[in-house]
C-alpha cells in the first residue's frame, strides 16, 4: 500500500513535489524490545546553462523539468517512512509489539548552473541557498513523521491476537504520516512556498 503526496510551490519561490511514500510493515517474530529510526537523504539536480540571455528566473522557468498541475517549478523534495516491527505472544495469550524498525529516506533535486556571468553565479547561488534550505525543512518534517510513527507503534497495547495487531499497526502508521503531509501544507502556507525564506527572484522578471 502506498501513499503519494505532492505539494507544489510557486516558481517565483520554491517548488517541490513532496512525495510521502510509507511502506507496510513487515512483521518478524523476535524477543527484545528495541526502537530505530534512521534516515538518509540524497540529492539529484538538473542542469542549467549560464549563456541564456533573458533574466535567471526565466533560464529556470525555460529549463526545469519540473511540473505540476501545469506550473513549472524549480526545486522538489520527497521523503518516504517506512517501518518494520516484530511482535511476541504473551503468556496470556495476546499480542504485543516487541520491536519497531522505522526510517525515512529523502531525496531533494536542485538546479546546477553551468557557465554563467560572475554576477548571474552569485545571484543563483543566493537562490539556491534560499531553496535548499526551504527543501531541508520539508525533509525534517519527513523525519519527524518517522519519529512519531515510531512512538506510536511502540505504545501501541497489547491485542486478543497478532493479526488485529498487525492491521491496527499498519493504519496508525499510515495515520501518522498523513497527520504530517497536513503539517506540510502548513509549512508551505507560512513560509508562502519558500519566499519568506529568502526563494523568490520577483525583480528577475
Amino acid at each position: 500500500m502506498r501513499n503519494l503526496h505532492c505539494t507544489s510551490a510557486k516558481r517565483a519561490g520554491v517548488a517541490h513535489l513532496q512525495r510521502a511514500t510509507s511502506f507496510l510493515a513487515l512483521a518478524l517474530l523476535a524477543s527484545a524490545a528495541c526502537a530505530e529510526v534512521s534516515e538518509s537523504l540524497a540529492y539529484t539536480d538538473y542542469l542549467i546553462q549560464g549563456d541564456h540571455r533573458g533574466s535567471l528566473a526565466r533560464l529556470l522557468d525555460d529549463t526545469s523539468p519540473i511540473n505540476h498541475d501545469g506550473e513549472t517549478y524549480h526545486a522538489f523534495t520527497t521523503w518516504r517512512v517506512s517501518w518494520r516491527y516484530s511482535w511476541i505472544t504473551e503468556a496470556s495469550g495476546s499480542c504485543r509489539i516487541a520491536r519497531v524498525a522505522t526510517a525515512v529516506h529523502s531525496t531533494i533535486k536542485l538546479p546546477r548552473l553551468q557557465g554563467g556571468s560572475p554576477s548571474l553565479r552569485e545571484r543563483f547561488e543566493r537562490y539556491l541557498s534560499a531553496l535548499y534550505a526551504h527543501e531541508l525543512g520539508h525533509h525534517q518534517i519527513g523525519h519527524k513523521a518517522a519519529q512519531e510513527v515510531d512512538r506510536q507503534l511502540q505504545g501501541m497495547p497489547p491485542m486478543a491476537d497478532c493479526q488485529r495487531l498487525s492491521t491496527a499497526a499498519n493504519k496508525l502508521a499510515l495515520r501518522t504520516v498523513n497527520q504530517f503531509k497536513d503539517e506540510e501544507r502548513t509549512y508551505d502556507e507560512i513560509t508562502v512556498h519558500g519566499r519568506l525564506q529568502g526563494a523568490r527572484l520577483d525583480d528577475d522578471y
